[in-house]
């Protein structure tokens, strides 16, 4: 990737206020006369040092082409957001970003059912602030990228992130490395490369983000599982776990696709391999969770 921005899009001032805000301070950084050597030498120092935590060479060689490509903007996305949070201006989305973390402790099974890549998604692509101009730590990073003329090329992997979303799709079979899996509610069919390896079993249901080529087709004719999937499933006699069905979850979508908020958006874990997690339940029926079940047979309710 080697276009730059182009001159209308890096002169953007942001599309929102929190982006303006962060552009403004730069451009007041660079216009000072006055350079203070020692926070130049220590921004320096510590650039070089987040860019060691950049996927390397040799990290991106052993990945597929599509699935390095994200990797390695989301990484570069990472070392510039962590920079950005320190900002008084972020404050808010910052503060709400370390709760988050500091409450579910993303790391995966069997530590906690959140996986690195599924929090890390959802605190920059995701959580956003509140009013008419919904912004993202990932919106705002860009906008200040395209205002220092970053790489096109980053600049359209970063907006291609920001459209992704978490979705649920039954598995419809695998060729070699790559599967099809069909969305609930559009049946759009999507061709992709599971980035943790599992491959799963045609019937399944996922829980995933799937991120799609971001260039021309013809380099690229598949999409990438880019989060550890979750596979769906109901609670079974003797406490088994039972894949749900399609219907079960065209039932739950009906449910509640009218509904603005619930009491509780949260899916039980149940169990994990290192390539996928089990989910069992359904977040509106208390009963469908496992440890509802666990705690009947224990305390007899």
């Amino acid at each position: 990737m080697t276009r730059k921005a182009s001159s209308k899009k890096a002169a953007s001032p942001g599309r929102g206020p929190l982006a303006r805000k962060v552009i403004a301070s730069a451009r007041q950084h660079l216009e000072q006369k006055v350079v203070d050597l020692a926070a130049w030498r220590a921004g320096k120092l510590r650039a070089a040092d987040d860019q060691r935590s950049v996927i390397s060479r040799a990290g991106l060689a052993d990945c597929d082409p599509l699935h390095g490509l994200y990797a390695y903007a989301q990484n570069q996305l990472s070392v510039l957001i962590e920079q950005m949070m320190e900002l008084p201006a972020l404050g808010k989305l910052a503060d709400a970003y370390a709760w988050a973390q500091e409450e579910y402790l993303p790391s995966g099974p069997p530590m906690s059912p959140l996986t690195t890549s599924y929090f890390t998604c959802w605190g920059f692509f995701d959580l956003c602030t509140s009013g008419a101009k919904k912004e993202t730590l990932a919106t705002i990073a860009t906008d200040f990228s395209a205002f220092q003329q970053v790489d096109e090329g980053l600049i359209t992997l970063y907006e291609t992130m920001q459209a992704s979303r978490m979705g649920v799709y039954r598995h419809e079979g695998a060729t070699g490395r790559l599967i099809v899996l069909r969305e609930l509610i559009t049946n759009e069919e999507i061709t992709a490369l599971p980035a943790s390896g599992y491959t799963g079993t045609a019937g399944e249901l996922w829980l995933a983000r799937l991120m799609p080529p971001p260039f021309d087709r013809a380099m690229f004719d598949y999409s990438v599982v880019f989060t550890t999937p979750y596979v769906l499933g109901k609670p079974g006699p003797g406490r088994a776990f039972i894949a749900a069905t399609e219907a079960d979850w065209l039932d739950y979508l009906r449910r509640n696709l009218a509904k603005t908020r619930q009491e509780t958006e949260a899916l039980a874990y149940r169990n994990h391999r290192h390539d996928v997690i089990f989910l069992e339940g359904f977040p509106d029926l208390a009963a469908s969770l496992p440890q509802a079940k666990e705690a009947q047979e224990r305390f007899g309710r």
